[in-house]
């Protein structure tokens, strides 16, 4: 008995201290390699920004380049966005991570986040300046802007009921605004304060007040929670504290004071009768819970699918919020239909387009005709992302003008219908040069479509099938389709391999589907219309 016990003790002291060592790597790795990698934003003026010349520069850069100061290495810094900076980290792309991240108890799950914040904001939104509102309660229901994996899109669209809208940055979300695509740009206070001061957003406001106030912290690797690339990067947030760097970090880059550092200030420099610091660390190398420490357990008990979903992970660690959450299963459904009625649209644009337009060609219509294969040409040649980015931003730039607004679900029907259909117009018109060949009087007309279609049948279906796959591409303008409400649930629980999973078994059934319709219908023109 004494035996298996002392094998029992040596085999957790040995655990023990390998767990150690894989959290003393990532230190070790830094100081090894002599380069501190950072993951900063890169469009979050004043916290990280391009400066003329394309360096990064900001508060958190500044930062950065304290901490790697301290470290006594090299300093590169990683550009970042709302949307993948979580998987940076935990990819191994970057070793901390200083990005304007709310610390969420979620967050925590998939992260390790540093003690003490280091600087907190709300969300708010920016709307134009002649539009009056009082209260958050008159957004309900209307389609607001927002960015992929912000701590508070689900808070707010569950309370407020807002159609959001989001888009993989603010810069495109903005731009978004501006053409008239929702109402206003919800955000982080702090962000949009410094974009107000820009002349371009003049004529825009701040017209509610903050929520959800929430800290920032700074992370690092799932894993490295206690070890010593913890305990450096949380002494030196503490010190920052104390010795006013942030204050005078805010004066810098013109911030307006936050009440949170001037209490962090404050709280972390107050010392006992003894001179020692009152926030200090105990024995065990922990901060006092008057020093700023939260709870960050989760609000609820989890119960139902929720347990169900917590035993699969913690058995496989496979997270499959798509199941056991409301909100994430809501928004893949949503985006699943939204891909299903993308679809449906697009083929049937496509066929529409690709009709007319084969028989624009094979009139032989002095104008018209050349004019037709003029535009296919341009359609099939030019790529479906760049055509959508041209009707998006650039026709709706001018749109607004006029007060009128583009629906990116309806741009994103246009182009791909006008791609594909091109490619099925071309097809079409060849198979009538084929059939007559075999038949001299033969003209397309709408009656006789059938039969080019049979004879072309193979192209058409290719250029079909295509843009069913290409239908993804309209994530890109923020239409929330299947890959739009994937990548923000990834963005923000950080399951990215079982999501993407999904996502893939999903697109491979739809296309599947989709193929098995094409040739019922091809089974069925084969019997009905004769060659």
């Amino acid at each position: 008995m004494a035996a298996r016990l002392l094998r029992t003790a040596l085999l957790l002291l040995a655990a023990m201290a390998c767990a150690s060592a894989a959290r003393a790597d990532r230190l070790e790795l830094i100081r090894a390699r002599g380069v501190l990698v950072v993951g900063v934003k890169t469009e979050y003026p004043p916290f990280g920004m391009l400066d003329g010349s394309g360096a990064i520069v900001g508060v958190e850069p500044d930062l950065a380049a304290d901490l790697a100061r301290r470290l006594h290495v090299d300093l590169r810094l990683v550009g970042v966005t709302t949307a993948n900076r979580l998987e940076k980290l935990a990819d191994g792309s970057i070793d901390v991570l200083i990005a304007t991240l709310g610390d969420t108890a979620k967050r925590r799950k998939i992260a390790t986040l540093i003690e003490p914040d280091y600087y907190a904001s709300g969300v708010t939104i920016m709307m134009p300046a002649k539009r009056k509102i009082a209260d958050w309660t008159e957004l309900r229901g209307q389609t607001v802007c927002t960015t992929q994996g912000a701590y508070f899109n689900r808070p707010m669209a569950q309370r407020y009921l807002l159609d959001l809208r989001t888009f993989n940055g603010p810069r495109d979300a903005m731009l978004a605004l501006r053409q008239g695509q929702c109402v206003g740009f919800l955000y982080d206070d702090t962000a949009i304060a410094g974009a107000l001061r820009l002349p371009e957003w003049h004529d825009y406001a701040m017209p509610l007040p903050s929520l959800l106030v929430s800290p920032w912290a700074i992370a690092i690797p799932q894993g490295e929670n206690d070890g010593p690339l913890d305990r450096i990067v949380s002494d030196a947030v503490a010190d920052w504290h104390r010795s006013g760097l942030l204050m005078a970090l805010e004066r810098k880059w013109q911030l307006k004071p936050s009440e949170f550092v001037r209490h962090a200030h404050a709280l972390w420099s107050a010392r006992d009768a003894d001179g020692d610091y009152t926030c200090r660390r105990s024995a065990d190398g922990a901060w006092p819970a008057a020093c700023g420490e939260q709870e960050h357990a989760a609000s609820d008990h989890p119960d139902g699918l929720e347990r169900l979903g917590a035993e699969i992970r913690d058995l496989t660690g496979l997270d499959f919020t798509i199941v056991y959450d409301a909100y994430d299963r809501g928004q893949f459904l949503h985006g699943l239909m939204t891909a299903l009625a993308l679809v449906l649209s697009c083929v049937f644009g496509s066929v529409l387009l690709g009709g007319i337009g084969a028989l624009a060609l094979d009139a032989r219509i002095p104008l018209v005709s050349p004019l037709a294969g003029a535009v296919a040409t341009v359609a099939r040649m030019t790529p479906p992302l760049l055509q959508i980015y041209i009707v998006v931003f650039g026709l709706g730039s001018i749109l607004v003008k006029w007060g009128l607004a583009l629906a990116p679900f309806l741009a994103v029907t246009i182009c791909l219908s006008l791609y594909a259909g091109s490619a099925c117009a071309v097809a079409l018109a060849e198979a009538a040069e084929l059939i007559r060949h075999r038949q001299p009087e033969f003209r397309l007309r709408p009656a006789s479509l059938p039969l080019a279609l049979r004879a072309a049948y193979q192209p058409v279906m290719a250029a079909l099938v295509n843009i069913v796959k290409a239908t993804g591409m309209a994530s890109a303008v923020a239409v929330p389709e299947l890959i739009s409400s994937s990548t923000a649930i990834m963005a923000e629980r950080g399951n990215s391999s079982v999501m993407m999973n999904v996502l893939m078994v999903v697109y491979f059934l739809i296309v599947l589907v989709t193929i098995w319709l094409f040739n019922r219908f091809h089974h069925w023109i084969t019997a009905h219309v004769a060659p």
